[in-house]
Protein backbone atom coordinates (compact mmCIF):
# COMPACT_ATOMS: atom_id res chain seq x y z
CA UNK A 1 0.00 0.00 0.00
CA UNK A 2 1.12 3.48 -0.89
CA UNK A 3 1.09 6.12 1.90
CA UNK A 4 -1.20 9.05 1.37
CA UNK A 5 0.89 12.46 1.86
CA UNK A 6 0.66 16.31 1.55
CA UNK A 7 0.99 17.27 -2.21
CA UNK A 8 4.20 19.19 -2.76
CA UNK A 9 4.31 22.59 -3.81
CA UNK A 10 6.24 23.30 -7.26
CA UNK A 11 9.73 24.52 -6.86
CA UNK A 12 9.21 27.44 -8.82
CA UNK A 13 6.75 29.24 -6.43
CA UNK A 14 9.50 28.42 -3.33
CA UNK A 15 12.13 29.65 -5.87
CA UNK A 16 10.14 33.02 -6.91
CA UNK A 17 9.24 33.61 -2.93
CA UNK A 18 12.63 33.04 -2.04
CA UNK A 19 13.91 35.68 -4.41
CA UNK A 20 11.37 38.03 -3.19
CA UNK A 21 12.70 37.83 0.23
CA UNK A 22 15.98 38.53 -0.47
CA UNK A 23 15.29 41.42 -2.26
CA UNK A 24 13.28 42.74 0.87
CA UNK A 25 16.65 41.94 2.84
CA UNK A 26 19.10 43.67 0.61
CA UNK A 27 16.05 46.70 0.78
CA UNK A 28 16.82 47.10 4.22
CA UNK A 29 20.50 46.50 4.87
CA UNK A 30 20.72 49.72 2.96
CA UNK A 31 18.71 51.57 5.15
CA UNK A 32 20.24 53.86 7.55
CA UNK A 33 19.71 53.60 11.38
CA UNK A 34 17.36 56.70 12.63
CA UNK A 35 18.68 59.10 14.62
CA UNK A 36 17.35 60.80 18.06
CA UNK A 37 16.13 63.49 16.48
CA UNK A 38 14.02 61.40 13.83
CA UNK A 39 12.62 59.39 16.53
CA UNK A 40 11.43 62.22 18.36
CA UNK A 41 9.48 63.68 15.79
CA UNK A 42 7.91 60.26 14.29
CA UNK A 43 6.81 59.80 17.70
CA UNK A 44 5.48 63.53 18.58
CA UNK A 45 7.48 63.32 21.99
CA UNK A 46 9.54 65.72 23.46
CA UNK A 47 12.60 64.65 26.15
CA UNK A 48 11.56 66.51 29.78
CA UNK A 49 13.86 66.54 32.88
CA UNK A 50 12.34 65.12 35.76
CA UNK A 51 12.16 66.21 39.07
CA UNK A 52 13.52 64.51 42.10
CA UNK A 53 13.99 65.25 45.36
CA UNK A 54 15.91 63.80 48.73
CA UNK A 55 12.90 62.34 51.49
CA UNK A 56 14.09 63.27 54.71
CA UNK A 57 13.04 60.38 56.49
CA UNK A 58 14.70 57.37 54.59
CA UNK A 59 16.75 59.46 52.54
CA UNK A 60 15.80 58.09 49.43
CA UNK A 61 15.06 59.79 46.18
CA UNK A 62 11.29 60.64 45.21
CA UNK A 63 9.99 61.31 41.73
CA UNK A 64 7.55 63.93 41.95
CA UNK A 65 6.87 65.02 38.31
CA UNK A 66 8.68 67.16 35.35
CA UNK A 67 10.67 70.16 35.57
CA UNK A 68 7.98 72.88 33.83
CA UNK A 69 10.07 75.15 31.55
CA UNK A 70 9.67 78.38 30.56
CA UNK A 71 8.38 78.61 26.98
CA UNK A 72 10.84 80.65 25.07
CA UNK A 73 10.03 83.38 22.96
CA UNK A 74 12.26 85.21 20.70
CA UNK A 75 12.93 88.75 20.68
CA UNK A 76 11.07 90.90 18.15
CA UNK A 77 13.37 92.67 16.22
CA UNK A 78 13.18 96.43 16.36
CA UNK A 79 14.45 98.05 13.27
CA UNK A 80 15.63 101.75 14.71
CA UNK A 81 16.35 104.45 11.69
CA UNK A 82 19.77 106.18 12.57
CA UNK A 83 20.40 109.15 11.28
CA UNK A 84 24.38 109.38 9.75
CA UNK A 85 26.01 111.86 11.27
CA UNK A 86 26.26 115.44 10.27
CA UNK A 87 30.08 116.09 8.11
CA UNK A 88 32.27 117.57 10.84
CA UNK A 89 32.58 121.43 9.49
CA UNK A 90 35.66 122.22 8.93
CA UNK A 91 37.21 125.01 11.45
CA UNK A 92 40.02 127.06 9.74
CA UNK A 93 42.79 127.98 12.24
CA UNK A 94 44.95 131.16 11.96
CA UNK A 95 48.53 130.44 13.57
CA UNK A 96 50.27 133.42 14.30
CA UNK A 97 53.59 132.46 13.20
CA UNK A 98 56.44 134.12 14.90
CA UNK A 99 59.42 134.61 13.82
CA UNK A 100 61.94 133.35 16.45
CA UNK A 101 64.77 135.26 16.93
CA UNK A 102 68.09 133.97 16.07
CA UNK A 103 70.34 132.11 18.86
CA UNK A 104 73.96 132.97 19.28
CA UNK A 105 76.10 130.24 18.63
CA UNK A 106 76.41 127.26 21.04
CA UNK A 107 79.90 128.99 21.68
CA UNK A 108 79.29 132.32 21.97
CA UNK A 109 79.40 133.79 25.08
CA UNK A 110 77.80 136.57 24.99
CA UNK A 111 74.46 134.01 24.60
CA UNK A 112 74.78 133.45 27.92
CA UNK A 113 72.50 135.01 31.02
CA UNK A 114 74.09 138.16 32.37
CA UNK A 115 76.69 138.25 29.08
CA UNK A 116 75.39 141.18 27.22
CA UNK A 117 76.83 143.90 29.07
CA UNK A 118 78.20 146.68 27.12
CA UNK A 119 80.05 150.15 28.18
CA UNK A 120 79.33 153.06 26.13
CA UNK A 121 81.12 155.87 25.80
CA UNK A 122 80.09 159.58 25.26
CA UNK A 123 79.58 163.21 26.31
CA UNK A 124 76.41 164.28 28.24
CA UNK A 125 73.97 164.93 25.52
CA UNK A 126 75.07 161.85 23.55
CA UNK A 127 74.40 159.61 26.86
CA UNK A 128 71.12 160.76 27.81
CA UNK A 129 69.47 160.83 24.30
CA UNK A 130 70.78 157.34 23.83
CA UNK A 131 69.50 155.98 27.23
CA UNK A 132 66.14 157.43 25.95
CA UNK A 133 66.14 155.56 22.87
CA UNK A 134 67.16 152.60 24.18
CA UNK A 135 65.82 152.50 28.01
CA UNK A 136 66.29 148.86 28.21
CA UNK A 137 69.95 148.45 27.00
CA UNK A 138 72.29 146.68 29.57
CA UNK A 139 74.92 149.02 29.28
CA UNK A 140 77.39 151.14 32.09
CA UNK A 141 77.96 154.23 30.95
CA UNK A 142 81.08 156.41 30.30
CA UNK A 143 79.96 160.44 30.67
CA UNK A 144 82.20 163.28 30.19
CA UNK A 145 81.40 166.68 30.70
CA UNK A 146 81.64 170.03 33.01
CA UNK A 147 81.16 170.10 36.80
CA UNK A 148 78.40 172.87 37.00
CA UNK A 149 77.78 172.12 40.71
CA UNK A 150 77.91 169.43 43.83
CA UNK A 151 74.79 169.20 46.23
CA UNK A 152 75.27 167.29 49.28
CA UNK A 153 73.26 165.21 50.84
CA UNK A 154 72.62 162.56 54.15
CA UNK A 155 75.23 159.71 54.66
CA UNK A 156 77.86 160.58 52.15
CA UNK A 157 75.38 161.12 49.35
CA UNK A 158 76.40 164.14 46.31
CA UNK A 159 74.67 165.16 43.98
CA UNK A 160 76.76 166.43 40.69
CA UNK A 161 75.43 168.62 38.01
CA UNK A 162 77.66 167.76 34.52
CA UNK A 163 76.93 168.84 31.67
CA UNK A 164 78.49 169.45 28.01
CA UNK A 165 81.20 172.60 27.79
CA UNK A 166 79.04 175.18 26.56
CA UNK A 167 75.41 174.08 26.83
CA UNK A 168 72.97 171.11 27.01
CA UNK A 169 70.58 168.96 29.03
CA UNK A 170 72.18 168.50 32.70
CA UNK A 171 72.98 164.80 33.90
CA UNK A 172 72.89 164.24 37.92
CA UNK A 173 75.46 161.90 38.94
CA UNK A 174 74.52 160.53 42.31
CA UNK A 175 77.59 159.31 44.07
CA UNK A 176 78.38 158.49 47.93
CA UNK A 177 81.53 160.25 48.74
CA UNK A 178 82.91 158.22 52.20
CA UNK A 179 86.32 158.50 51.01
CA UNK A 180 86.22 162.72 50.81
CA UNK A 181 87.57 162.63 46.92
CA UNK A 182 84.68 165.75 46.09
CA UNK A 183 86.58 168.30 48.81
CA UNK A 184 89.40 168.89 46.43
CA UNK A 185 86.62 169.65 43.69
CA UNK A 186 85.55 173.05 42.21
CA UNK A 187 82.79 173.76 39.37
CA UNK A 188 83.91 174.59 35.98
CA UNK A 189 86.65 171.29 36.25
CA UNK A 190 85.79 168.51 33.39
CA UNK A 191 85.16 165.47 35.11
CA UNK A 192 84.23 161.36 34.39
CA UNK A 193 81.70 159.32 35.55
CA UNK A 194 81.25 156.03 35.51
CA UNK A 195 77.79 154.42 36.05
CA UNK A 196 74.02 153.27 35.30
CA UNK A 197 71.08 155.71 34.33
CA UNK A 198 68.16 154.98 37.46
CA UNK A 199 66.04 157.56 35.38
CA UNK A 200 65.60 159.84 32.74
CA UNK A 201 68.35 161.87 33.68
CA UNK A 202 69.99 160.20 36.85
CA UNK A 203 73.15 158.15 36.71
CA UNK A 204 74.19 156.14 39.56
CA UNK A 205 77.94 156.63 39.83
CA UNK A 206 80.30 153.79 40.97
CA UNK A 207 83.36 156.01 39.77
CA UNK A 208 84.50 159.45 39.21
CA UNK A 209 87.98 160.96 38.17
CA UNK A 210 88.75 164.67 37.59
CA UNK A 211 89.91 165.15 33.80
CA UNK A 212 92.52 167.88 32.57
CA UNK A 213 90.05 169.05 29.76
CA UNK A 214 87.93 167.42 27.18
CA UNK A 215 89.18 169.71 23.91
CA UNK A 216 89.19 166.41 21.50
CA UNK A 217 86.25 167.31 20.61
CA UNK A 218 86.47 165.14 17.09
CA UNK A 219 87.51 161.93 19.03
CA UNK A 220 84.14 162.02 20.74
CA UNK A 221 82.11 162.78 17.62
CA UNK A 222 83.74 159.26 16.03
CA UNK A 223 83.02 157.73 19.17
CA UNK A 224 79.70 158.31 19.49
CA UNK A 225 78.98 157.99 15.77
CA UNK A 226 80.06 154.41 15.59
CA UNK A 227 78.30 154.02 18.88
CA UNK A 228 74.97 154.86 16.76
CA UNK A 229 75.61 152.89 14.37
CA UNK A 230 76.03 149.44 16.15
CA UNK A 231 73.30 150.03 18.67
CA UNK A 232 70.85 150.86 15.08
CA UNK A 233 72.54 147.48 13.93
CA UNK A 234 71.32 145.60 16.57
CA UNK A 235 67.63 146.89 16.87
CA UNK A 236 67.24 146.05 13.00
CA UNK A 237 68.26 142.17 13.28
CA UNK A 238 66.36 141.50 16.59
Amino acid sequence: MLAKGKPRTPSVNSHAKFKSQLANNVSQLNLSFPTAAQLVRKNNSQLRQTKLTVCQKDNKLKYEGFVEEVPRFRAKQEFVYVPTPKALEKTSFVVNAKKEEPKGLPGDPMSKPGRNLISLVGRVDFCLKTHKMYPDINAIWNVYGKLLRIIEGKRGEHTLLVRNENSGPILQGIYYDFESVLKSWSPGCFVHLVGRFINENRLQTFKIAQVSDIDRQQEFMRIENVTNYILMQNKVHK
